[in-house]
């Protein structure tokens, strides 16, 4: 097989998701390593070029340089500049790990595989337009290419049994593969409690991640804790204007490199938190796991997909959030995680899916 994925639009500065990128260069390394590829060709750009500098023979890197498009930019790379490319290499298949594929149908053999990974517009569609953070236009672009990765892709890779669904919902026909997400490096070991009395709270401007329903909600848990005064609250994230509390036991860092936030997790915090109304897998919560760090989250389907049911909490419920926090704060037990498979699990999946889909 002739493959090609599509980096020339992922970067950490421009794009809304960190995870998508991860995703992207995860799946990305993953693919390098599998049987049945005779030929992979990576459309990147600067900031990615780094990470392919040594690579097998059979991996060709094909660097565009331009900023990652913007805007307009970003409607004339998605329907004009990327199927130019891949008409260009012509691959057998042409993965497209953001999702969006070009309106008009690519011309010859290319058969397009689009990881889709949620249909989140549902939930901001409905949203009252005061309370919606996207501009209508951008709503409805995204919209329309997320309905459109669905009715045209040949094959529709994502995360999680929930997205596989919510497709179906949308388009019955949909070719969809639910291959994961994988993790190169293996689980750290527990951290223990011990003293630490932090807890790792992950907040978001986005009115889907509840942070001011998070909030209210630790601020009752403290209230019912004989210890509060020695618990640290550190918000990880952006937070919504005016909404920390000014209390000595609040802490907001913002978004924070990944070795600080290693530092926390692994020194200062004892437990995590993630609200959610809305995932299409749920990151955090996973990664908290995988590095010894309990995490009670929202007890939504992607979620309780990935991680064990007695860290679920009830979004409606104040005493199960209390119930669940507690049992995890308090319990001195390592934290359990689930095994998760590797990204290069996660590519061959991804190739199986293609090769039946021929």
């Amino acid at each position: 097989m002739k493959l090609l994925i599509s980096l020339t639009d992922q970067s950490f500065k421009a794009t809304k998701s960190v995870g998508i990128f991860n995703v992207s260069m995860g799946l990305t390394r993953g693919l390098m390593q599998c049987a049945g590829i005779s030929e992979l060709h990576i459309l990147g750009n600067d900031e990615c070029a780094d990470a392919f500098a040594d690579v097998p023979e059979h991996v060709h890197l094909h660097l565009l340089h331009k900023a990652v498009p913007r805007r307009f930019g970003r409607i004339w790379w998605d329907q004009v500049a990327l199927p130019a490319a891949i008409r260009k290499l012509s691959p057998d298949w042409a993965l497209l790990p953001k999702g969006f594929p070009p309106f008009l149908p690519l011309i010859g053999k290319t058969r397009t595989a689009c990881y889709v990974h949620d249909v989140i517009w549902e939930y901001y569609n409905q949203l009252p337009a005061e309370q919606n953070p996207f501009p209508w236009y951008e709503n409805r672009y995204f919209t329309l290419l997320g309905k459109k990765a669905l009715q045209s892709a040949d094959l529709v890779l994502t995360s999680t049994q929930f997205n596989a669904g919510r497709f179906r919902a949308h388009v019955p026909a949909a070719r969809t593969a639910v291959v994961g997400i994988g993790f190169d490096t293996p689980p750290h070991p527990a951290a223990a409690g011990g003293r630490k009395k932090g807890v790792l709270f992950h907040t978001s401007t986005f009115p889907h991640k509840l942070t001011p329903l998070g909030v209210q909600r630790l601020q009752a848990w403290l209230a019912q804790r004989a210890d509060a005064a020695d618990i640290r609250i550190h918000c990880i994230g952006r937070m919504p204007e005016n909404l920390a509390p000014d209390t000595p036991g609040w802490q907001v860092h913002g978004r924070v490199p990944h070795d600080v936030l290693q530092q926390l997790m692994n020194s200062d915090c004892r437990t995590a938190v993630y609200f959610s109304a809305y995932e299409g897998f749920g990151m955090p919560p996973v990664e908290s796991l995988r590095t010894g760090l309990p995490c009670v989250a929202s007890d939504i389907p992607p979620i309780r997909e990935n991680i064990p049911a007695q860290y679920l909490f009830d979004n409606d419920s104040e005493q199960s959030f209390i119930r669940t926090m507690n049992h995890a704060f308090d319990c001195g037990d390592a934290p359990l995680c689930p095994s998760y498979p590797t990204w290069q699990e996660v590519a061959q999946k991804c190739v199986h899916a293609m090769q039946s889909n021929i």
